[in-house]
């Protein structure tokens, strides 16, 4: 018989909703590794935008999720540096808190299996087009208020690869995108990593 497959779970993002707009986001791992939690964590919202983006389908809320992230992008890596903007709508809040009564909750858990790694989601249904994206920006919210700013460039270099894929690659509707995409995605922000490491090297400082 074959053996059956195994399936370790590396972290988990809860997304908690008191009414429609707050929310409280909160992760939990094992990974002690400051770094190495934080990467973990941009793989669980890259892995989970594209499924979100695929489960809207044609809704008209995928692209407009898609053009508020790449704001929220430019807002956060500007001219003057890094920042760390606040994303959310006006009447949003992202709380620091666990709400006691909650209307909505999403459930995100990175899983590493034998063929890699895949984020199972649990997501109730019922005004998706609402939960779904207001869920990922309010996730986005956390990361850039929390990540450290090596993972936060990161983060904004892996959406840009994500964002060059949608814009000409792949389509947010394709089944294949769940995997492509982020594939992409993190392809392209190691490359632009190593082209700058090898510049620097090539004109080391005076």
């Amino acid at each position: 018989m074959p053996s059956e497959e195994i399936k370790k779970e590396i972290g988990v993002v809860r997304i908690v909703f008191e009414g429609r707009f707050r929310a409280f986001v909160d992760y939990q791992s094992h990974e002690e590794n400051s770094i190495s939690r934080e990467r973990d964590l941009i793989q669980v919202f890259i892995l989970s935008l594209t499924r979100v983006l695929f489960l809207l389908g044609e809704n008209k809320q995928a692209p407009l999720l898609l053009q508020y992230i790449q704001q929220a992008m430019g807002d956060t890596v500007t001219p003057q540096g890094l920042k760390r903007p606040t994303i959310t709508a006006k009447g949003q809040d992202l709380l620091a808190e666990e709400p006691q009564a909650s209307e909505f909750s999403m459930t995100l858990r990175l899983i590493q299996n034998e063929d890699g790694r895949s984020v199972d989601l649990v997501l109730p249904v019922g005004e998706e087009g609402h939960f779904y994206p207001a869920s990922i920006l309010f996730f986005l919210q956390y990361l850039i208020r929390n990540l450290g700013e090596p993972s936060l460039f990161y983060l904004i270099l892996t959406l840009a690869g994500l964002m060059e894929f949608y814009g000409g690659i792949g389509k947010t509707n394709d089944l294949n995108a769940l995997s492509s995409g982020p594939v992409h995605a993190f392809k392209a922000a190691d490359e632009y990593i190593e082209r700058e490491k090898k510049r620097n090297e090539g004109n080391p400082a005076r």
